[in-house]
């Protein structure tokens, strides 16, 4: 027996140990197709929101949220097409734009689908920011504060249950980039200047409060109630 057909056989041996006999198959890895992100439409009808104009909402759907999903796809593409040797600061460079994309397209999805006035706050929910906060005027203030602390400059507030903690906490996320892990969403809020300035001018304040007259409150107990 030559030694190239003795190594093959060798081979054979460990595939059959490991996978489980000799009618497993062992593949080599193939490339994954990265599949593109499609964009959502709104829920809600912009022509009936109290105090936000449909072309704000319009343009901040379409312009960034559409935007940060042409982008994602974008980098998705770059990211596929880059050679086995790419040095790490090509692909790490690129990772980091997506994930900003991402992030984008994920925060302001939760956003919208949480806008529409519909319903009130369940009673299981202010019972969790009563636990968490002591009282829902107490949540709310400091959610508003927190929002009001991005006001003119770039970020999210974020209402969240932290299962680590097992809590609702008030998070400030910068710049796409920023959350306390272990966390699910159940209410955002977008403080870019993108999202209110077209209305509201540097009325920061004017616009949160505008915010929480037009929550669809069936969809913030809704995500509460399906992580608790």
């Amino acid at each position: 027996m030559e030694r190239r057909d003795f190594m093959a056989l060798g081979a054979t041996a460990v595939a059959t140990t490991l996978y489980g006999g000799e009618n497993t198959t062992v593949s080599t890895p193939k490339s994954v197709d990265r599949l593109g992100v499609t964009a959502k439409g709104l829920r809600f009808d912009p022509k009936k929101l109290s105090g936000i104009s449909e072309k704000m909402i319009l343009s901040h759907h379409q312009n960034n949220y559409g935007g940060a999903v042409k982008r994602s796809n974008a980098i998705g593409e770059k990211i596929a097409a880059l050679p086995s040797n790419a040095q790490p600061f090509e692909l790490g460079s690129l990772k980091r734009e997506e994930m900003v994309a991402l992030n984008s397209i994920i925060l302001h999805e939760y956003y919208f689908d949480a806008l529409g006035s519909g319903g009130t706050m369940g009673e299981k929910l202010r019972k969790g920011l009563e636990q968490s906060f002591g009282s829902v005027t107490e949540w709310e203030n400091s959610f508003k504060k927190t929002a009001l602390s991005l006001g003119g400059g770039s970020g999210w507030v974020l209402l969240v249950y932290n299962r680590r903690l097992g809590r609702l906490e008030n998070v400030w996320s910068w710049d796409h980039l920023h959350g306390l892990w272990d966390s699910e969403i159940i209410l955002a809020l977008d403080m870019y200047e993108h999202s209110y300035q077209m209305d509201f001018g540097a009325n920061a304040k004017g616009y949160v409060d505008v915010f929480f007259t037009n929550i669809n409150w069936d969809v913030v107990n809704k995500r509460y109630i399906q992580i608790k």
